[in-house]
């Protein structure tokens, strides 16, 4: 049979619809480009408000991963919202998300967060550390999320809860 070609993939390749980019058709990817066509089409969300896979770096017992955060929705030099997507349940994955939204910034923790496969999202209030709705319906519009963060600057996460937000990411993005 032989050796495959290093650069061979099972996934076909589809344009991205914030970058126009070339992106693998996997899961996670279908996501967030059904995320980011509604948010645009039907929320009122422009193109620049989004920042498409932004990584956090963590390193827990010597190991280090990069998890990344499909989109972050960005007004005036704000992050005022990340999107992360993944099959299966949006419940199971929230506290991940949180964690990532915690870990993100370094001057303040992002405000919200949603968590969604292809039918069903979690909408997360991060600094409260639980979902307020569910539901791709209950995703706020873009002049929503600016009245829901006009209390600016959200608080800065504590030092001290640096080591434990990485542990929670770290745990759901190698192991589930």
């Amino acid at each position: 049979m032989g050796f495959q070609d290093s650069n061979y993939s099972i996934y076909e390749k589809i344009p991205c619809f914030i970058t126009g980019r070339l992106v693998y058709d996997t899961d996670r990817e279908r996501i967030k480009q059904k995320l980011a066509r509604f948010m645009v089409e039907e929320l009122g969300y422009y193109l620049d408000d989004f920042v498409v896979d932004r990584d956090i770096l963590i390193q827990v017992g010597g190991v280090k991963v990069k998890a990344i955060v499909d989109l972050s929705v960005v007004v005036d030099g704000k992050t005022l919202m990340i999107l992360r997507g993944g099959p299966g349940s949006v419940v199971t994955r929230e506290s991940g998300t949180v964690a990532a939204a915690r870990l993100l910034e370094t001057d303040y923790i992002v405000p919200w967060a949603v968590q969604a496969n292809l039918f069903d999202a979690s909408i997360l209030d991060v600094k409260k550390k639980k979902a307020v709705a569910y539901g791709w319906d209950n995703i706020p519009t873009r002049k929503e999320l600016i009245s829901m963060t006009s209390q600016w600057p959200p608080p800065k996460l504590p030092e001290q809860r640096v080591p434990v937000e990485r542990q929670i990411l770290y745990s759901y993005d190698t192991h589930g």
